[in-house]
């Protein structure tokens, strides 16, 4: 019985935990300049969501693009296309940026020689809304502070259920992207 309510709880901690997904590009030839992208369905009945974290690892440099977009799956083909796309974060021009792809609205570093890595930490509201917001690059330096100072609704919606990856540009790939959303934990502990 022990063993039972110890993988009970194990199985219902983990359910409850959310989602997980890491992602690292295919490799292309080092002399083409290519695009390289997926898209990844999440649980948007959930509205429990309490913390987001991103993390990106990239060899990034002026030529090159890591990039994450997230929105609702309007048409439920799999693709979330640009009109489907309300946020994006990542690595584009030798610069890290944050998008509001519905205004325009856009928050970026000062251009950097390299880049090698962006965290990202979101933690919501009871309703899901987002409350705090903190990034990082690759050194542990705040970046993105405009958001950080007043947080925007458009940095996370409860109603997104896709995300898209992508990858553009020359050279050998080596970027890596981590995405965790956790939920309201349950644990139940049986003796």
């Amino acid at each position: 019985m022990r063993l039972l309510s110890t993988v009970l709880a194990a199985l219902i901690s983990a359910a409850s935990f959310g989602l997980h997904v890491e992602v690292r590009p295919g490799a292309v030839p080092e002399s083409v300049s290519t695009e390289v992208s997926t898209n990844i369905p999440f649980n948007a009945v959930r509205s429990d969501v309490r913390e987001v974290r991103m993390h990106f690892t990239f060899e990034g440099v002026s030529s090159n693009c890591i990039q994450v977009a997230f929105g609702r799956d309007a048409d439920g083909d799999g693709v979330l296309s640009f009109d489907e796309t309300d946020a994006v974060y990542g690595w584009r021009n030798g610069r890290h940026f944050a998008e509001d792809v519905k205004t325009g609205v856009r928050t970026e570093e000062p251009e950097a020689a390299t880049g090698r890595a962006l965290s990202v930490r979101m933690r919501m509201t009871k309703e899901s809304l987002p409350a705090h917001f903190a990034a990082t690059n690759g050194v542990g330096v705040a970046v993105l502070g405009d958001i950080a100072s007043s947080v925007p609704t458009w940095v996370y919606r409860p109603e997104w259920n896709l995300m898209r990856v992508t990858r553009r540009g020359p050279g050998v790939p080596a970027e890596w992207f981590l995405c965790d959303i956790r939920y309201n934990e349950l644990f139940i502990i049986m003796r």
